[in-house]
């Protein structure tokens, strides 16, 4: 194994029927926000696996019109693709560990996505969690060997969250293996023109067939699940890249920036030029 890596991937750790899952450890940063801090209105549009673990002070989580507390008495899942903005509550510190990670089937489909944990919740000896995020934080920057030990002591802690709430991937996971290629499908081309006719005929089915089953397997039309995809690759490229917001638009097929930054904009409440900057002030 590279030495390198600064992820570590699993292969198989859940087998549900041919489904092979993969696990990441992606960071596990620890962050202390000071008393007379302030937080940008840069919205979070999270496309991982983020468990927010509050050590001391209190944070708050707003997901649309809703408020959330980050207190060491809970733990919150910073839901994906959706406006979320950060607030520290209170005249002191607040101190949390990020468990940032992803945990994907065979085709993708992230375990976040469907929606199995709620976005505030309760663990059962949450103290004794601090205490083990705080050596995997240590093990994750150690070598290759303790890596893959915090690994697996976050895989541990991630996989009991879900029993604590019967929500275990195998009762839930989609079984329908042609909308699991149309799905892969449209993830692969989320930077060309959704064209519905030849995805339905590249699955040997018709369109208002793609349609509903897609509908009933993951909870969204096709096109809107491109669109998904195509907005979470626009945030991945204007964060990670240095490209000019105009090749960005042309990577993502548009010919206008313009209809671009317009469209960017109903996803996001700002222009993607907005949104980078403050995320580079974060």
């Amino acid at each position: 194994m590279d030495a390198g890596r600064t992820d570590l991937y699993f292969p198989r750790i859940m087998v549900l029927e041919d489904a092979a899952w993969t696990f990441r450890l992606l960071s596990v940063p620890r962050s202390t926000h000071a008393a007379k801090e302030r937080f940008t209105d840069a919205p979070q549009w999270s496309s991982d696996l983020h468990l927010i673990h509050t050590v001391e002070g209190c944070g708050i989580l707003h997901v649309g019109g809703e408020r959330y507390e980050s207190t060491p008495d809970n733990v919150l899942v910073v839901p994906p693709y959706r406006r979320c903005r950060w607030e520290k509550r209170g005249p002191g510190t607040w101190t949390m560990l990020n468990l940032h990670a992803r945990l994907d089937e065979a085709d993708g489909t992230a375990l976040h996505e469907q929606s199995l944990l709620p976005i505030s919740f309760t663990p059962i000896g949450l103290a004794a969690i601090h205490s083990r995020l705080a050596l995997i934080q240590q093990q994750w920057s150690g070598s290759v060997v303790q890596r893959g030990i915090a690994a697996s002591s976050a895989l541990a802690i991630i996989t009991s969250y879900l029993a604590a709430f019967g929500r275990a991937p195998t009762g839930v996971t989609p079984r329908d293996p042609q909308m699991r290629q149309l799905r892969e499908r449209i993830r692969s081309q989320a930077g060309d023109k959704f064209d519905a006719t030849t995805l339905a005929r590249e699955v040997a089915l018709s369109v208002s067939q793609c349609n509903r089953r897609f509908r009933a397997t993951y909870k969204l039309s096709p096109k809107a699940y491109w669109q998904q995809c195509r907005f979470a690759r626009a945030q991945t490229m204007l964060l990670s890249s240095s490209d000019s917001i105009k090749q960005v638009a042309e990577a993502l097929g548009f010919s206008d920036i313009y209809y671009f930054s317009r469209w960017f904009s109903q996803h996001c409440q700002m222009p993607p030029t907005t949104f980078r900057r403050q995320h580079r002030e974060m």
